[in-house]
């Protein structure tokens, strides 16, 4: 039997519509009654519906005492459950899409500066900071959030652009925040193929994910571990699209025909795009993950306040920019071959 769940989740751009895939999930913008708004908000409260299944039950404990109590174990257990599918669903958007989707999740709190009005002027030299929780709250939000089915949404859908040219020439990737969340024509497709696949394929298709999600939420923060992700998410998918390949070794010096740089390069001509130009820049690509890995040498645009030209610092954004989208269509690009294949 299904029970379904209705949560809050965020991105960093208004999402501007309605998306149901299927009986799966729907998405669509936060409107509870007596919910908290501000006009300087940078996370844009949203709903994301969805079920769960008796076989999907989770069981998780702190410490070998905590199922002593009946109610608090079941309690772990549905917040397992449903937070897993939650973030599987999440992390699937944010890898399909040019923006991240994402729930708050750290327990530690933080110091911050409640913001008390949305124009405060000279009252604002009044406040001061307080210990916060990172969460999203307001009386009377739980009974809104119980559904028994999904709910009927008569808001227009999310706004779809032409596959690929959305991942090329929409690179959105949450730099403007008055601009609405898109979704790529073939997205649904993604989804079909990813639902699809044997439990193993999954897992191992989730870990490249995992590292994509992990590029988005780094990329302005921490620029060379983004790019060390999305490098990490490719050689995921090159590990899955050549496992049980036999390599075969030169007679002569016994080396493996096929280098791993080579299949690094051949995977991206496959799919992204065969072509003199793209087999140099993958070229580049991958002499520049070398570096990265084996010298410790970091982007020259790493910290804030590097000193560095404008035409570098250029460069450098025009490369994370490049790598980032390459990481997500090398997930993206695999699952919608896979899909042509099968139709």
């Amino acid at each position: 039997m299904k029970s379904f769940h209705k949560s809050i989740f965020f991105t960093k751009a208004p999402l501007g519509g309605c998306y149901k895939y299927k009986d799966i999930f729907q998405i669509y913008p936060a409107d509870l009654e007596g919910m908290p708004k501000s006009r300087l908000q940078r996370h844009f409260p949203n709903v994301i519906e969805y079920w769960t299944v008796p076989e999907e039950k989770l069981s998780f404990s702190f410490s070998d005492d905590d199922d002593d109590d009946e109610y608090l174990a079941d309690l772990r257990s549905l917040t397992a459950t449903t937070i897993t599918k939650q973030e599987r669903i999440l992390n699937l958007l944010s890898t399909f899409t040019n923006n991240l989707f994402f729930r708050q999740s750290s327990p530690e709190g933080m110091w911050g500066m409640p913001i008390l009005s949305d124009d405060p002027g000279v009252d604002a030299n009044s406040w001061e900071s307080k210990w916060c929780w990172e969460m999203y709250f307001f009386p009377g939000m739980p009974d809104q959030l119980k559904i028994e089915g999904f709910t009927n949404q008569i808001i227009k859908p999310i706004s779809m652009i032409h596959y690929p040219e959305y991942y090329y020439e929409y690179p959105h990737l949450d730099s403007d925040r008055t601009k609405e969340v898109t979704l790529p024509s073939i997205i649904s497709e993604l989804f079909d193929t990813y639902f699809s696949l044997e439990p193993a394929l999954q897992k191992s298709i989730d870990s490249a994910i995992s590292y994509t999600v992990s590029a988005v939420e780094l990329s302005d923060r921490r620029k060379t571990l983004s790019l060390l992700s999305s490098f990490t998410s490719l050689e995921t998918m090159i590990n899955i699209e050549y496992d049980g390949v036999k390599i075969e070794k030169c007679e002569a010096c016994g080396q493996p025909k096929f280098s791993v740089s080579r299949k690094f390069r051949e995977y991206l001509l496959k799919y992204i795009g065969s072509s003199d130009t793209n087999k140099k820049k993958f070229n580049s690509f991958y002499s520049l993950r070398s570096k990265l890995v084996h010298t410790g040498r970091q982007l020259q645009t790493e910290t804030l306040f590097a000193e560095v030209e404008k035409e570098t610092k250029y460069s450098e954004l025009v490369t994370r920019i490049e790598i980032l989208q390459l990481g997500k269509l090398g997930i993206v690009n695999w699952l919608y071959h896979r899909y042509l294949s099968a139709s």
